[in-house]
């Protein structure tokens, strides 16, 4: 049960303050990462740590996303590697390639062809399905950083989302603003929401005021009911986060 409930949401102390989306907010270096404290299930227990890197130029971007389970969490294979890289253009993020490698699994990944119009989601090297994309579009670890678009223009957007499975057509609002209590501190953010009407995409996203709308806050719900919340511990910005990322990958070696 455990083990499908995990593999189910790889797929896809709060106040409530009054919503001023409007308000001006400064872009967020272009280079950092995030690391987050992982938790499972209604009642929240940790089960790990995530780090989240991120470089957005001026024309093209690279997120990666590294989550780590201990105990039995991890012997479940909660332990995978997201990343998304592509172009940004006047729609924000293109992405181009969405791939994920987990423990014990075939690499999955989407393949964005812009000029078709078109996303290949394949299973090693093999497609599996694929669905008509529009600009704006993403995948699952991009909208993380589009949803930054998306709150600063306090209106709700449709999109595709591509995980490493399937594409769902969501729903992206902006729900208010709403200060959290996570492991770096107080911090005021504006929440978002991405939502598909079947129930197989719903992921809470939380905006940081403070820090330029970076992601702080994720949390995914799958159909049936199974919860993965992601909640910041730190943050880094610039030549730090890189840092962080050849540390992380120094120490698989």
């Amino acid at each position: 049960m455990l083990r499908r409930a995990l593999a189910g949401l790889l797929l896809i102390g709060v106040a409530v303050l009054p919503l001023q989306v409007g308000a001006a907010t400064a872009e967020p270096p272009a280079t950092g990462s995030i690391g987050f404290d992982v938790h499972y299930g209604e009642r929240g227990f940790k089960v790990g740590e995530a780090l989240h890197q991120w470089h957005i130029g001026e024309t093209r971007y690279e997120l990666r996303l590294n989550l780590e389970a201990s105990g039995l969490a991890g012997l479940f294979g909660l332990q995978y590697e997201q990343r998304s890289t592509g172009a940004i253009d006047r729609h924000g993020l293109r992405p181009e390639r969405f791939s994920v490698e987990q423990r014990g699994r075939k690499p999955e990944s989407a393949h964005f062809d812009w000029i078709a119009g078109r996303v290949s989601i394949r299973r090693d090297g093999t497609e599996r399905r694929s669905g008509e994309i529009r600009p704006g579009d993403q995948d699952l670890l991009s909208l993380w950083h589009q949803a930054r678009r998306v709150a600063r223009s306090g209106k709700s957007a449709t999109v595709a989302v591509a995980t490493s499975k399937s594409l769902k057509q969501a729903t992206l609002e902006v729900l208010g603003e709403e200060v959290l209590e996570l492991p770096i501190g107080r911090v005021a953010a504006v929440r978002m929401r991405a939502y598909a009407a079947d129930g197989g995409l719903d992921i809470g996203i939380w905006l940081s005021r403070e820090h330029g709308l970076l992601p702080v806050r994720i949390r995914i719900e799958d159909e049936k009911g199974a919860v993965l919340d992601q909640r910041a511990a730190r943050i880094e910005f610039g030549p730090a986060g890189e840092a962080a990322r050849a540390n992380k990958n120094s120490n698989k070696n």
